[in-house]
Formats: C-alpha cells, structure tokens, sequence
C-alpha cells in the first residue's frame, strides 16, 4: 500500500515538474521570438536589412541585405545588428530569468548578413558575400567561384570591430 501511494505521488511531481519545465520553455520561446520579431522590424525599417531566418539555442538572426558593399559597411551594419539585438534583449525584463549570462553580450548572439547585388544577383568575388558574427567572432566571407565554398578573408574580434568602427 505505502509503495503504490508514493509511485502515485512521485508521478505526479514528475508530470508538476515536466508541466512546469514545458511552460518555461514555452514562455522562454515566446519572449525570444517578440525580441528578435521587434529587432528584426526595426533594422528592416531603418536598413533595410530582411530578416530571412532565426534560432533559439543562441539567440540569432540571419538576414539578407541587396547592396554590393565593403567590409566597412558590412562591418557598420553587423554592429548595428548586435547593438540593437543586445540592447533589446538587455532591456527586456521577462527573459532576464532565463538567460544564461545578463547581461548578454557579443558572445550570446549570433547574426549572418547574407549580401547581394540590388537585382538580386550574387556580388562579385571583389565584394562580401557574408559577414557573421558567433561568440564574440567577426568574420567576413567572399564568393570564390561558382562551385566553391565561400572564403574567409578577414577575422576579427567584435571589439576590434568597434574601434575600427570608431575611427
């Protein structure tokens, strides 16, 4: 009788706990979705940069961006990106609970801006293709050829971005 009452109620705290795990995933997923929804609009708006895809593990964006450009200008719009990402998740109260490290930082996010020519075309090898940043590491991609994969040209830390940024 005493081993039947407490199977009973082990399962019933193994179903409590399961429910209770299962929400705060649920919300967790929730609140990272309208933070990365509200960034995404907001850098559309502002530079026209189209959000094409997102992850949870990692909070992360990827977009893609119609306009042949430098490492420069691949490089102010990627910190644009993590800078408003950063601020938005940094200021929301409801995720704070379920982050890992508060504040986030570089190394939390992870953004792709995937580059193309205004028609939509591929750039060319002179241009980037793709600037990412992944745990605090930016680097900057260029197309090959057609049956290449793409080549890292350039590595930088996110911080060294910023100064190069600045001058």
């Amino acid at each position: 009788m005493k081993l039947k009452v407490f199977g009973t109620i082990a399962a019933i705290l193994l179903i409590f706990f399961a429910y209770c795990s299962m929400t705060a995933s649920e919300n967790y997923e929730r609140i990272a979705d309208a933070i990365t929804a509200e960034t995404a609009k907001k850098l559309q708006n502002e530079k026209e940069l189209i959000l094409t895809g997102t992850g949870r593990q990692m909070m992360m964006m990827g977009f893609n961006f119609y306009e042949a450009v430098n490492s420069e200008i691949a490089r102010k719009l990627l910190i644009c990106c993590v800078e408003e990402y950063l601020s938005a998740i940094n200021n929301n109260e409801k995720i704070r609970p379920y982050l890992h490290e508060y504040p986030f930082t570089d190394k939390n996010v992870k953004i792709v801006i995937y580059f193309y020519n205004s028609d939509g075309s591929d750039v060319s090898s002179d241009r980037i293709s793709v600037a990412a940043i992944s745990k605090g590491i930016v680097t900057y991609y260029v197309k090959t050829s057609d049956n290449q994969p793409l080549k890292d040209i350039h590595e930088e830390t996110y911080q060294e971005a910023l100064k190069l940024d600045q001058k």
